[in-house]
């Protein structure tokens, strides 16, 4: 019975965890505008007796209908972020915003956040890599990302050729140190980004395949 009991959790919790995730996004992304398209579809559907009597249905419509609508929004703003006229007022836009107190350090750090996310590059960071982390004799595995700044490496010249390790802690990766490293003392690793999260998040019990061992084995 604890077998299967722990099989069944297995097979669930992925499931119910993916589903949460998504009903938090979509309620995130819908709430702003959900009252205004209820109230539309509520006075468009006064007359439908389905409709008033199946307000769960409503409110899901009401959910769907503005999530294409923001899917259509993204879309025309993408189309016209790459047109000169309306890039040129997005710029204008862009510093009205970094003059105003306050709003600007909050709108500067989110859009500064957001770039680094969607970079053009494909990945946030450049490998996996082990370093040695937080002492001589222990590893940890990490992400490296750009080189030292130079503002720190005219302060600290040892690091002038150094690169900046993020270290994520197990089980929860989110979190974790942000460290500046000579670049020899980084061990790169042929692990990808989703590798190395699965061994994190699993507290090491998760041993991702050997692609060399797997390549020999493979039928002619």
């Amino acid at each position: 019975m604890k077998k299967h009991l722990i099989t069944g959790l297995v097979i669930l919790l992925p499931i119910a965890l993916t589903l949460l995730v998504l009903v938090f996004l979509m309620d995130l992304l819908t709430a702003p505008f959900l009252g205004i398209v209820h109230g539309i579809l509520t006075f468009l559907g006064s007359n439908i007796l389905y409709l008033q009597n199946h307000q769960i249905i409503l409110l899901f419509l009401s959910r769907i209908i503005v999530l294409l609508l923001l899917f259509v929004l993204i879309l025309v703003l993408g189309y016209l972020g790459n047109k000169i006229f309306f890039n040129w007022l997005l710029q204008k836009f862009h510093r009205i915003m970094l003059t105003i107190p306050f709003i600007k350090k909050i709108y500067k750090s989110i859009r500064d956040l957001i770039k680094t996310f969607f970079s053009e590059k494909g990945s946030i960071f450049e490998s996996s890599v082990v370093v040695n982390f937080p002492f001589e004799h222990t590893y940890m595995m990490g992400f490296q990302s750009e080189s030292v700044p130079s503002k720190v490496t005219d302060r600290v010249p040892e690091l002038k050729n150094g690169k900046t390790v993020f270290v994520p802690t197990a089980i929860h990766p989110t979190s974790g140190f942000l460290v500046m490293m000579k670049e020899d003392k980084i061990h790169p690793t042929e692990m990808t980004t989703e590798e190395v999260l699965k061994f994190l998040i699993s507290a090491g019990l998760f041993v991702p395949k050997d692609k060399h061992i797997t390549d020999d084995k493979a039928p002619n």
